[in-house]
C-alpha cells in the first residue's frame, strides 16, 4: 500500500524536474554596425581622429614616427527579452576592416538596465593574433552574483504585494521600480538589459568597415500565470528607458 502511494508521489516529482530543466529560453542577437554615410546605427560614436566616408572610417595616414589614438563605442543593444533579462551573457566582437599602416586596439564592454546608467567597463580578450586588425575577434562573458541581485529581489517582492498582471513581467517591475525610486537603476545593476561594446587603441592609418556584436544568453522560462491579458510588446527585446517613466 505504501508503494502506490509513493510511487505516483515520486513520478510527479520527476516529472516536475524535467520541466524545471527544459524550461529555458536561450537567446543570440547580433546587431551589426556598418560604417558608410546614412547606414551608421543612432548612438554610434568615435573619435575626431577617424572621419566616416563610403569605405568606412577612415584615420588619416601618418608617418612610422607617429600615430593617433582612436576609438569606437556603440550603440546600447538590447541583451534579452523584455519580460525577463538575463543575469550572465557572452558577448562576442568581430571587426571588418580595410586597408591599415598599423592598428593596435583594445576591446571593452559594459551593461546597464534602464538604457541610461551603467556599469563599469570589462575588458574583452581577442581571440586572435595581434598581428594586424582585419577579422579579429573579441569575446568575453560576464555573470552577475546574487549578492548584486538583492536589493532588486527585495523590490520585486514589494511589487507583487500590488497584485500585478502578470508577476513575471520585468519590465512592468522596472516601470514600478522607476515610479517609486526614481534613482534605483543609478546605483544597481542586478540583471543584463543592455550592452555597449568599445574598442580603443592607436594606430597610423585605419579604414574600419564594420563591427559585428553578438550577445548570447538563456534564462528561465518558469512563470506565473498571468491574471489577465499581458502587454502586446512581451514578446520584443528589452526596451526599459528609465527617461521615458519620470515625470517631466
Amino acid at each position: 500500500m505504501g508503494i502506490n502511494i509513493k510511487f505516483p508521489i515520486v513520478l510527479g516529482w520527476f516529472f516536475l524536474v524535467a520541466i524545471a530543466v527544459q524550461a529555458q529560453f536561450f537567446s543570440s542577437d547580433t546587431a551589426k554596425i556598418m560604417f558608410a554615410p546614412t547606414r551608421v546605427p543612432d548612438g554610434v560614436t568615435w573619435s575626431p581622429s577617424v572621419t566616416l566616408a563610403d569605405g568606412g572610417l577612415y584615420s588619416e595616414k601618418l608617418p612610422s614616427n607617429m600615430s593617433a589614438e582612436v576609438w569606437v563605442q556603440s550603440q546600447p543593444i538590447s541583451a534579452g527579452m523584455s519580460w525577463r533579462p538575463p543575469t550572465a551573457a557572452t558577448v562576442r566582437l568581430d571587426v571588418e576592416a580595410g586597408e591599415q599602416d598599423f592598428a593596435y586596439l583594445h576591446a571593452y564592454f559594459r551593461y546597464g538596465c534602464d538604457r541610461v546608467h551603467w556599469s563599469t567597463w570589462y575588458d574583452l580578450p581577442s581571440r586572435k593574433s595581434q598581428d594586424g586588425i582585419a577579422g579579429r575577434a573579441y569575446e568575453g562573458s560576464l555573470s552577475i552574483p546574487r549578492l548584486a541581485q538583492e536589493a532588486f529581489a527585495a523590490k520585486t517582492r514589494e511589487w507583487w504585494k500590488t497584485q500585478p498582471a502578470w508577476s513575471s513581467d520585468e519590465h512592468e517591475l522596472c516601470v514600478w521600480i522607476a515610479g517609486h525610486d526614481p534613482d534605483f537603476f543609478s546605483h544597481e545593476f542586478p540583471f543584463i538589459g543592455y550592452v555597449q561594446v568599445r574598442i580603443e587603441g592607436e594606430t597610423r592609418g585605419l579604414q574600419l568597415k564594420s563591427l559585428s556584436i553578438t550577445v548570447s544568453s538563456s534564462v528561465s522560462g518558469l512563470a506565473s500565470f498571468s491574471k489577465g491579458q499581458v502587454r502586446s510588446t512581451t514578446g520584443d527585446k528589452w526596451f526599459f528607458d528609465v527617461r521615458k517613466t519620470r515625470a517631466p
